[in-house]
């Protein structure tokens, strides 16, 4: 799913990365404010951050902590990439379980935070590309995904989970392919149904793992 530089047109590539700035400042913004807040609460005020599933934050730094495991734990997990089409593959996001864990904004920044070390230092998605490998996986597949969780998690929370993931997935899937065919590198109706079928595999398979590790932080938390 990680897009290389060279196969978006110039008003895509310039138009996603512009928007992905945007995002990433805002969401920094908001980030600041929730781990200032964090640490007034750790300090004895009161208030909540409102964007935790497990209340385990005990101040700015465990805060920031949390943060960095989490971006490691997604970074390694993207590492394992099932080639797709030359460049492109699919992989794991894990944007469902940072923005449940952590809220939509700072899994925003985690996500678009993994992609900017991997495109740098490991060639895994081009520089260019970033705005469009940030909309995909950061925006629609963390921050958006997290409004989905919320939605369904009213009725069922194991089923807020599995559409989650299914949409995280998915739609980033669906979205690069709609980049990629806009671009001229693919055709959308031939390559639509190995890129869905494929992503519905990796879909699933995030959906298992992102519960049992949602779980294990539930239970090492009480």
């Amino acid at each position: 799913m990680h897009i290389p530089d060279g196969f978006l047109n110039n008003s895509l590539t310039v138009g996603l990365l512009s928007g992905a700035s945007v995002m990433f400042g805002c969401c920094l913004k908001r980030v600041h404010k929730i781990a200032t807040a964090a640490s007034s609460i750790a300090s004895g005020s009161n208030g909540s951050t409102g964007v935790c599933t497990f209340e385990f934050f005990n101040g700015t730094n465990e805060y920031i902590q949390k943060l960095t495991i989490i971006a490691m734990w997604v970074f390694s997990s993207q590492m394992f990439n099932i080639p797709v089409q030359s460049k492109i593959s699919a992989h794991l996001i894990g944007g469902v379980f940072t923005a449940v864990i952590v809220g939509p904004f700072a899994g925003f920044l985690v996500i678009s935070s993994v992609l900017i070390v991997q495109s740098t230092f490991f060639s895994d998605g081009g520089i260019l590309a970033l705005g469009a490998n940030i909309f995909n996986m950061a925006f629609i597949g963390s921050f958006i995904s997290y409004y989905v969780y919320k939605a369904v998690a009213r009725e069922n929370y194991y089923l807020a989970i599995l559409v989650s993931c299914l949409f995280s997935v998915l739609s980033a899937a669906f979205f690069c392919l709609i980049e990629l065919s806009v671009s001229g590198i693919v055709h959308f109706s031939s390559s639509f149904k190995n890129m869905m079928c494929l992503h519905l595999i990796v879909a699933l398979l995030e959906t298992v793992i992102t519960i049992v590790l949602l779980w294990l932080l539930k239970f090492i938390c009480k």
